[in-house]
């Protein structure tokens, strides 16, 4: 080898990389959620993590519900998050769903205080198979909740109304003078863009009435 290829391989740079530690929003404690080794934290502005409620309130009975967040800013070693997003595990939504009751799934979009078109999916579990024309109220009731909630709140505290069980209390306490339901829960909120009107699909969709589901079987 040649001296001249011998200094042109000693230009080669080695890019250093560190370790960086992913906090939570001031919502939820700025506790740390995750970590992630990178060359330049620049290049992590956008990415999205899921991370299991229980790991931030210390309640069991939290441990269904999973938070979603997306790193939005970068201070020093620290990379900052803000929610984007709120799930139920598929598991514990099947768990709800025992033997003689009936499911209701329903899908709406609607708009937060700060302007943000959310997706909302929820779901009514009743212990026998229901009227069509229940069904529709119930599943009105439950929209308006949320609406009150999101246009009231911005989309970050509304999703901290929905990690406090604040939300799911309040809907079981109006459909309750409806109908009485083993379960009503909001088993997904996710976003769907900023200042972007709703359309004619999104603001009828919620108003179709649905047939309640065949009667489950239990499951194993």
């Amino acid at each position: 080898m040649s001296k001249q290829e011998v200094k042109k391989e000693s230009r080669v740079k080695v890019t250093k990389k560190s370790w960086f530690k992913i906090m939570s929003p001031q919502l939820f404690g700025q506790r740390e959620i995750g970590e992630s080794y990178l060359s330049n934290p620049e290049s992590a502005m956008g990415r999205s993590l899921r991370y299991n409620l229980k790991e931030l309130t210390g309640n069991i009975k939290d441990q269904n519900i999973y938070l979603l967040f997306k790193i939005d800013n970068v201070a020093g070693t620290t990379l900052h998050t803000t929610p984007i997003g709120y799930e139920l595990s598929a598991s514990s939504v099947k768990r709800m769903v025992k033997k003689n009751t009936t499911r209701l799934d329903d899908y709406f979009v609607d708009i937060s205080k700060d302007g943000y078109k959310v997706v909302i999916k929820s779901v009514l579990i009743t212990s026998i198979k229901i009227q069509r024309s229940v069904g529709k109220e119930l599943k009105k009731t439950l929209q308006a909740t949320v609406h009150e909630d999101l246009s009231k709140n911005d989309f970050a505290i509304f999703i901290g109304n929905m990690a406090s069980g604040k939300i799911r209390s309040e809907l079981r306490r109006r459909l309750a003078k409806i109908y009485p339901l083993k379960e009503a829960s909001i088993r997904m909120v996710k976003l769907a863009g900023k200042g972007e009107p709703l359309t004619e699909m999104e603001t009828t969709i919620s108003e179709v009435a649905q047939e309640p589901a065949p009667v489950a079987e239990a499951s194993e």
